[in-house]
């Protein structure tokens, strides 16, 4: 069995030695991992110089097989005595350029300081100091087994020791670094590593292990510091850890959150720790590997489904882990869970993982050596990003932050040897390191170097360096002047006297969005800590005391009138009148048009009656006409529009109501005064015994006159000031519990000098009806069957009533709608209906009821007590009313005309008339002579007893009363 192990062995090499001859590769034994007693197998004089540049080197394929070389070996001339060389080497894996090239950088500038002498050391300044570079190449760590690489990295290193006798070792890169120390031990060579967990320096270390580096342990401290300062209840505040387990700098990072956090009080602290090599759930795949593993330990870290946010602060999280796959599938894992962290500090976002994947990182914090904001500065460049492209510049490709660290290691070699001798006249530098190392190595440990390119410098007991905080950073946005727009970068929050940016802590996600926008979980657009806020969709709404995930639907019929983002929902409330309103309008429109048309049609049918001939058949309908014309005003009164309508119908609507109701009125009121008149004047002319007849047409001026001194009023207004739909505003109300702002308003008919133009309407109106009452007062002896003074006051005082209820009340309700079309229509209608019902209502009931029996139209005209004491007597009326104005009036052909006793009003004439029968009676018995010429009467007339005619009515003593008689009984 051994003998085909080594046998297979032996082709091995061969075949390693056949193809590799070409790169002069010095191959190692892989059996066994190096033996610190057993002999190095390198020699430093042996190893070829490299034939690849730096930036080459980097750029190799992880399988390929790299021979270890030197790649540097810078050594300055000596120009005289005065000059003193001292040497630092390290040895690097192919992959760590920017460990050997910053180093490179300060070597360079410090040996070309004083025109190529060196830096100026030794108290009067006419000494220098010169460094010698030797980086040795160790191979391709990717391609070597772990123990092989360390094999060959200790050796190599111990070589070159060996050979130089460096007074320096340069640290090679984090995951390499760990076999310098044996090699600085045993030679007693103070390494300058760059290293940042603490452990390095107290875990198998030495006294001559320095780190250059600042501690990895605080990077997350700036993030610790800002939760903790924006934190009210220290126990409510979750802190979730999450890291790897196998590696120093991610263990001791989040580790050092862990302990800070349990110090300070916060009890809700949880660390998460994975082995990225393990097989957590035995599904053959490494953890860091496993999709699903990986989203376990994110649901750890923050749960899914915690939408629904609570008064507890959102959770605080820190995240040590290393590749793209990791940090991919936790984010993912994290927002698709709707996880709103606070404060997310995640260590790649500090690498080339944030330039790979930018739109992640908003608002991640991180930490690291240093910062290009950072304004610190040397006597060789104005800031740490001036060298980073000074190396650019000579090697082709940009490094990171750790060149800055070497370059700091040589300038604090160059410090620490220069403050050791800032005394001596003529220092020997050699025979100082050489016979005083040990004070060398002590001299740097006390040393503070308050100016550098990497900052203030000085070392604690572990010897580190505690010259000032981490780098920390978050990726937030700034202000690009140029582009005018917001240009996102990874900003120095940290230290505060070198910071560029304030800390965002929380974060936008974890903030309630603002009112009218809702925390939109699918918005996978936005990296998890930016601002998940969308605005509420359109009919949606949130407002602050809302839950911040989801937006409320509108109530009521309320709404956004289309747009997004609303804080509450929008409703114009019109004020429009009711449709119940509007049907009761209709409602009375409808039965003062049916009382109107029924009168006029009661009119037509009965006008051959005396109670309709006597009151006049013409006006009787013009009261109706106008009545139907007055309430039909309530139709435009009806017409509104809304806010969003056009008020084009409505502002004709507006004009339309004063003309309409206007016209109705005085065609009601002048054909009133009109009929009155004509009556007065048929009156006075009975009385007067004059015969002159006064038909419809000649007291027709009166209605065109009203009317068109109406309409020159209204016309007026038209033209001047028309009346237009206009609405006032009433401000808002605002109903929380339901989330509806409602705009009031009220629209109404509205012209500038409205008043002064209804004030003129209505003193013409008033004028009228005052002078309608005055004529029926005149005529209040009429019988009631006739004319309507009575009624007509009644009806006058019905509508002044309304009137001056109306108007208070319409002052009173303001801008109520409802209240005020209640108010118009009830004054519209009912005055209509007031008067028709007046006026008609007596008619139709003398109508129906009829002449007493005995009573003739005639008789029935006036009422009893304008009448004389009547006594039994005869009584010849046709001559009397042949004479009268009736007997030519427009009822000249009635049956009233040819009653046997048409007219006998006036007192006077009933005198007379008695005298006559009774002289006639006196005749008759002989008491008397009567001749015709005596009497001047025809002689027919003498040949019959006129009084005892049946042409003549007499009045029966059982007839006869008092004048205060309304209903005296005639016989024919």
């Amino acid at each position: 069995m051994m003998s085909a192990s080594c046998f297979r062995l032996v082709l091995l090499t061969v075949a390693i030695l056949c193809t590799s001859q070409a790169l002069n590769i010095t191959i190692i034994d892989e059996a066994t991992p190096a033996d610190p007693e057993e002999e190095n197998a390198f020699q430093y004089e042996t190893l070829p110089r490299c034939n690849m540049t730096t930036k080459e080197l980097v750029g190799v394929d992880d399988s390929a097989i790299i021979d270890p070389c030197i790649l540097y070996d810078v050594s300055p001339e000596v120009h005289d005595f005065r000059s003193s060389i001292i040497t630092i080497v390290g040895v690097f894996p192919s992959g760590c350029d920017e460990h050997r090239d910053g180093a490179l950088a300060a070597v360079e500038q410090l040996n070309g300081d004083n025109n190529g002498k060196g830096a100026k050391i030794g108290y009067n300044g006419n000494h220098y100091l010169q460094f010698r570079y030797v980086v040795v190449i160790s191979g391709n760590s990717q391609q070597l087994p772990p123990d092989v690489y360390a094999r060959n990295h200790e050796g190599l290193l111990e070589a070159t020791v060996m050979s130089l006798q460096p007074q320096y070792i340069m640290g090679s890169c984090s995951y390499v670094a760990k076999h310098d120390k044996r090699i600085a031990g045993k030679y007693q060579t103070i390494l300058l590593s760059q290293v940042g967990p603490d452990i390095f320096y107290t875990q198998d270390s030495n006294d001559y292990v320095f780190g250059v580096h600042i501690r990895s342990e605080t990077y997350g401290i700036p993030a610790f510091q800002a939760v903790k300062f924006s934190t009210k209840d220290k126990s409510k505040q979750k802190i979730r850890i999450l890291h790897r387990d196998r590696s120093q700098f991610f263990n001791s990072t989040c580790q050092e959150i862990y302990k800070h956090a349990l110090q300070d009080g916060f009890t809700d602290t949880v660390a998460i720790s994975y082995n990225p090599q393990g097989d957590e759930d035995n599904d053959g795949v490494d953890n860091q590997h496993d999709v699903p593993y990986l989203q376990s330990l994110a649901d750890q870290a923050c749960p899914p489904n915690q939408t629904s946010r609570s008064d507890d602060p959102p959770v605080a999280i820190w995240a040590c882990v290393m590749t793209d796959l990791e940090t991919n599938t936790i984010l993912d894992r994290w927002r698709s869970n709707g996880c709103q962290p606070s404060s997310l500090w995640l260590h790649a976002a500090a690498k080339a993982y944030a330039t790979r994947y930018p739109e992640n990182v908003a608002y991640m914090q991180a930490g690291a050596q240093w910062h290009k904001a950072m304004a610190y500065s040397d006597e060789y460049f104005s800031n740490g990003q001036a060298m980073l492209d000074y190396i650019e510049d000579s090697h082709g490709y940009k490094p990171d932050y750790d060149a800055l660290g070497t370059y700091h290691a040589v300038y604090l070699a160059y410090k620490n040897t220069a403050s050791f001798v800032k005394t001596k006249d003529n220092p020997n530098v050699h025979d100082v390191y050489a016979n005083q190392y040990e004070e060398v190595r002590r001299h740097l440990l006390g040393l503070s170097v308050p100016k550098s390119l990497f900052g203030p410098t000085s070392f604690d007991e572990n010897r580190r360096n505690i010259g000032r905080g981490s780098a920390g950073m978050q990726w937030g946005f700034r202000l690009d002047s140029s582009a005018n727009e917001s240009k996102l970068e990874k900003l120095l929050v940290s230290p505060i006297d070198q910071a560029e940016a304030t800390v965002v802590v929380p974060a936008p996600t974890a903030l309630d969005c603002p009112a009218g926008q809702f925390v939109n979980m699918s918005a996978t657009d936005s990296a998890l800590l930016e601002d998940k806020c969308s605005a509420c969709p359109v009919d949606t709404y949130r407002s602050l005391d809302m839950p911040s995930h989801f937006c409320q639907p509108c109530k009521d019929g309320s709404g956004t009138d289309g747009d997004t983002g609303a804080k509450i929902c929008h409703q114009v409330e019109d004020n429009l009148i009711p449709r119940g309103l509007l049907i009761f309008g209709y409602f009375i429109m409808a039965l003062s048009f049916s009382c109107s048309l029924g009168f006029g049609v009661w009119t037509i049918v009965h006008r051959n009656d005396a109670v309709v001939q006597i009151s006049q058949m013409e006006f009787l309908l013009l009261l109706c006409l106008g009545s139907i014309i007055s309430t039909s005003s309530i139709i435009p009164l009806s017409i509104q529009a809304r806010t969003e309508d056009d008020t084009m119908a409505a502002s004709v609507a507006c004009v339309a109501i004063p003309w309409l109701y206007s016209t109705g009125w005085i065609i009601q009121y002048s054909s009133m005064f009109a009929k009155s008149y004509r009556m007065f004047q048929m009156v006075q002319n009975s009385n007067n015994m004059r015969r002159t007849a006064v038909t419809a047409l000649d007291v027709a001026h009166i209605v065109l006159v009203c009317l068109v001194i109406n309409w020159a009023l209204v016309t007026a207004w038209t033209i001047v000031d028309p009346l237009t739909w206009t609405r006032e505003d009433q401000g808002t109300n605002v109903d929380e519990e339901a989330g509806i702002l409602t705009e009031e308003s009220v629209g109404k008919c509205s012209s500038d000098y409205m008043t002064a133009w209804l004030g003129s309407l209505l003193g013409f109106h008033l004028t009228i009806m005052i002078a309608t009452n005055v004529l029926l007062w005149q005529l209040r002896t009429v019988s009631d069957r006739y004319q309507e003074s009575k009624f007509i006051t009644l009806a006058s005082l019905f509508a002044c009533e309304f009137l001056l209820l109306g108007i208070p009340i319409l002052i009173a309700v303001g801008d109520s709608s409802e209240a005020r079309h209640i108010a118009l229509v009830c004054i519209i209608g009912f005055t209509d209906l007031g008067v028709l019902l007046m006026v008609f209502l007596p008619k139709i009931g003398y109508q129906r009821q009829g002449l007493p029996e005995g009573i003739s139209a005639a008789s029935s005209l006036f009422k009893a007590s304008a009448r004389p004491s009547a006594r039994p007597s005869t009584l010849n009326f046709q001559a009397s009313f042949a004479n009268s104005s009736f007997a030519h009036s427009s009822f000249a052909n009635s049956s009233f005309a040819n009653s046997s006793c048409a007219f006998s009003g006036i007192r006077e004439m009933q005198k007379e008339l008695e005298q006559l029968c009774e002289e006639e009676e006196q005749e008759l018995k002989g008491a008397v002579p009567r001749t015709p010429k005596e009497r001047n009467m025809p002689a027919s007339r003498t040949e019959t007893t006129a009084c005892k005619s049946s042409e003549f009515y007499v009045m029966d003593d059982s007839s006869a009363s008092s004048e205060n008689d309304e209903s005296p009984t005639l016989q024919a």
